[in-house]
């Protein structure tokens, strides 16, 4: 009986990875389901505005400041993007957080990307980010946050140079100028709790070391752990007297979680070796074993 107990107990500790994964859910933003907080469908301008303004191709609803627009609901609901926190569009010359954008075309608008669509491609939707310095210090958080329903595991997310952004760190726009290899552009991924406060950090670098952003690019997520809501915030090398000089923009798709923690953590060197080094590489995060490297999901490179 003794022998027969310790076997199934072997069994049930031994196949937990596995019960996990057959049990755990994987979620992965879908832009086509988006609607606003009366669950209206999102839908874009076919004509609007022109040049630095231009918002063809763009969310109706991106100057609106209605309650019913201060967030975009994806996913029914699983993601809760936040839109003008500040609550006011100033008669549609000003807005922050997110928006959705199809636009096409990579001429340096600030509701565009370099990639000219999301990851189905060109034309196809993804999400800009504008991140105000003013609206955040007034919250006290950033105006980028995106809630979940509940608490998961985020994986990963895919990120994209804005072009108004990649105009202004290669020539430089309005009050911003070219990069040199000295400027860093930074997105800073923060996991929240309950009070707004910060429980873990990752950086992806839009610009370091001269080189750019210049594409979709998969930032691992897994280093922030369990959360239901996350924020995102920008910090650049080019300040001026009021702040920040350069456009602080930026696209993003494909944000991932995962009800359960990700079994490909659990054989990741991270922590199963006290012998590992950190190292940061064109933003992202490695780790070295040996003469092997990993990501933070513990696939080989």
């Amino acid at each position: 009986m003794k022998q027969l107990r310790f076997i199934a107990l072997f069994l049930v500790y031994s196949l937990s990875p596995i019960a996990n994964d057959l049990f755990a859910e994987q979620i992965t933003l879908d832009l086509t389901t988006a609607t606003n907080l009366n669950g209206t469908p999102i839908t874009y301008s076919q004509s609007y505005g022109e040049g630095y303004y231009d918002l063809t191709h763009v969310w109706t609803e991106t100057y609106n400041d209605a309650d019913s627009c201060r967030q975009i609901l994806v996913n029914n609901g699983v993601f809760r993007l936040s839109h003008l926190p500040s609550g006011m569009a100033y008669n549609g010359m000003s807005w922050e957080g997110f928006t959705l954008s199809i636009v096409s075309q990579d001429t340096a608008n600030v509701l565009g990307c370099v990639a000219n669509g999301g990851l189905g491609g060109v034309a196809t939707p993804y999400v800009i980010g504008y991140y105000s310095e003013w609206v955040s210090s007034s919250l006290g958080y950033s105006s980028n946050i995106i809630d979940f329903n509940g608490e998961y595991y985020p994986e990963y997310v895919y990120i994209c140079q804005n072009s108004n952004t990649m105009e202004g760190i290669t020539h430089g726009v309005f009050n911003s100028r070219p990069f040199t290899e000295e400027d860093t552009l930074t997105l800073i991924i923060q996991a929240l709790d309950s009070t707004m406060q910060p429980t873990a950090t990752i950086h992806y670098y839009l610009a370091v070391d001269g080189t750019k952003n210049n594409g979709w690019v998969k930032v691992p997520l897994i280093a922030l752990g369990q959360t239901s809501c996350l924020s995102f915030s920008m910090q650049t090398t080019d300040i001026g007297e009021f702040g920040s000089n350069t456009p602080l923009y930026f696209a993003l798709d494909g944000l991932t979680i995962n009800t359960e923690i990700p079994s490909a953590l659990h054989n990741s060197p991270v922590t199963s070796s006290p012998k590992c080094q950190k190292i940061l590489h064109n933003g992202h995060l490695y780790i070295l074993h040996g003469d092997n490297k990993y990501d933070i999901l513990g696939n080989s490179y």
